[in-house]
């Protein structure tokens, strides 16, 4: 540990900089952090109010097992949570502060989990907070002492304010990033609306066009509290599921509702992005007068020299099929449908499902 706080303090603002800018990595952020302290294993985690449950995102010095663990259960009943979620934003603690030590060492969290660690207690700071959801930097540390760990717990508070502002960047180009892998401005063009959708189903970004399909309250509204509500059960199962972290099956899946069909996609997201953003979805919403006749599917299946069970696939697709409905139609595997619209991606040089509705969109209209 080197002592001469100046020094770290400017060696740790450049750190979080480079990393956002991505010269380095978070990861020699968080592995120069942990340390500042004896056996230091610093972690970027979260902790929702609503569920009284969190997880471990970032760090450094924990094993997967410990990781997890923590994840699964102890995040549930970690004593310090109560005061943690609380506290002033940007406010460097040490363990003491929000609960004493001889408290501490009554609870299971401290015998079962943090001894085994190789802790004893811990300095922390609350980035941000996000309706329900908190966002701590943190490290443990074997030494227990209050005075001894302060200085670190300052640490925290200088590095605060420089953490915050990064942050409230990511968080805002991650949710920007979302949309645009959703081609939002290309989807308006042609009638198509987007919404994006975070934990707990609260709406995050909504186009001008979906904003009118939400205004007129048929098939999609929001709840008082900002909640997306689907007039279609099937839909809304698919949704919390995708939500949930839980499946990651199916990627997208499209349902025929009343007056719409929207298609729900699950946002694939790198570590910071689910961190901040939680797990996301962007829905597709197209009005059922815009529907895509046969003719422009099969004039695009002759555009790129689709084979017979490609165009099949896209028909699927496009009719509000997942890969294993196409595949029970077909009486085929599985993994032969899935072949099947690689290749059909490939073929149209596309990625993805969105991608392949933009391309059809566009080519339909002209």
């Amino acid at each position: 540990m080197r002592h001469d706080l100046k020094a770290v303090d400017n060696e740790l603002v450049d750190l979080i900089y480079a990393s956002f800018l991505e010269e380095t990595s978070w990861q020699q952020f968080l592995d120069r952090l942990a340390m500042t302290m004896p056996e230091g294993r610093s972690t970027l985690f979260y902790h929702d109010a609503a569920s009284g449950a969190g997880a471990f995102s970032l760090h450094s010095g924990l094993t997967d097992q410990q990781v997890n663990d923590y994840n699964n259960h102890y995040s549930r009943i970690n004593p310090w949570m109560p005061k943690a979620l609380k506290r002033k934003i940007g406010l460097g603690v040490t363990a003491s502060q929000m609960l004493a030590h001889d408290e501490l060492e009554k609870t299971e969290f401290y015998n079962d989990y943090l001894l085994p660690a190789g802790a004893r207690s811990a300095v922390g700071v609350t980035i941000l907070r996000d309706q329900d959801r908190s966002f701590f930097l943190s490290v443990l540390t074997c030494r227990k002492e209050h005075n001894q760990n302060l200085p670190a717990a300052q640490i925290l508070t200088r590095l605060a304010p420089h953490l915050a502002r990064v942050f409230e960047h990511y968080q805002t180009a991650s949710i920007n990033k979302s949309v645009a892998q959703a081609g939002t401005r290309l989807l308006d063009l042609f009638d198509l609306g987007i919404i994006v959708v975070g934990d707990g189903g609260i709406v995050k970004t909504v186009s001008a066009r979906a904003q009118s399909m939400l205004d007129e309250g048929g098939d999609i509204r929001l709840s008082f509290c900002g909640k997306l509500q689907i007039n279609s059960s099937a839909a809304s199962r698919v949704l919390h599921s995708m939500l949930s972290g839980r499946d990651q099956e199916p990627k997208f899946q499209a349902f025929l509702l009343d007056h719409i069909r929207m298609t729900i996609i699950n946002v694939q997201q790198d570590q910071l992005s689910s961190f901040f953003n939680g797990p996301t979805a962007v829905l597709l919403l197209e009005p059922r007068n815009n529907r895509y006749s046969p003719a422009d599917l099969h004039d695009f299946s002759d555009r790129y020299m689709l084979t017979a069970a490609e165009t099949r696939a896209l028909r699927g697709l496009f009719s509000g099929k997942s890969v294993d409905g196409i595949a029970a139609d077909a009486g085929l595997s599985r993994e032969t449908i899935r072949s099947q619209v690689k290749s059909l991606y490939a073929k149209a040089n596309v990625r993805s499902h969105v991608e392949l509705l933009r391309l059809v969109t566009f080519l339909s209209s002209n």
